[in-house]
């Protein structure tokens, strides 16, 4: 029996590779589900980046496609977050990611018949609008922009307190008063 790596390289094989860069993009088939209806897929092609994956789903509360920030990953992230990227970025992103569960936790609590907490009122407020505004994938913004929508929704929604950031941080990017 085969290595399940060595069984998906002979499968996966690199389309191209850029002259004069590290890398390639390797091809993957993989099948769309117009409506997420399953009995009518539509083949397609889609690059894959070997150095993370995005995975992208309905959010059924404002009817796009997002970037699923609990299922998508990136190995390079470390190298660029808050090195190449403003220094609250490490800071805003975990935040956001953070509140972003409460939301989830917040919604279980709802569909299960449970009295939400003004807390968890704000959490889903705020996945709402985090989701159209910086998750969803027709959002083309750069990362100066992104970092500061994130806090224009922290200070929308929530606290300093709240937002579990380091107090240097919320002074200098926050403008939280």
């Amino acid at each position: 029996m085969k290595d399940p790596t060595c069984l998906r390289t002979e499968y996966f094989v690199p389309s191209f590779a850029v002259d004069g860069a590290n890398g390639s993009v390797t091809q993957l088939p993989i099948l769309t589900m117009p409506n997420d209806d399953i009995t009518h897929p539509i083949p397609d092609l889609t690059g894959y980046i070997t150095e993370g994956q995005l995975f992208l789903r309905k959010d059924t509360e404002i009817g796009k496609v997002i970037v699923d920030p609990f299922r998508s990953l990136s190995r390079l992230k470390q190298l660029v977050i808050g090195k190449k990227t403003r220094k609250d970025h490490p800071q805003v992103m975990n935040a956001a990611i953070r509140l972003y569960a409460d939301a989830a936790n917040a919604r279980t609590k709802l569909e299960n018949g449970f009295d939400l907490t003004d807390y968890d009122k704000r959490t889903l407020d705020f996945a709402r609008d985090y989701s159209n505004e910086l998750l969803a994938i027709d959002v083309n913004i750069g990362i100066t922009q992104m970092l500061d929508t994130a806090w224009a929704l922290f200070r929308k929604y929530f606290t300093r307190s709240e937002l579990g950031i380091k107090k240097e941080i919320v002074d200098e990017f926050g403008n939280m008063d």
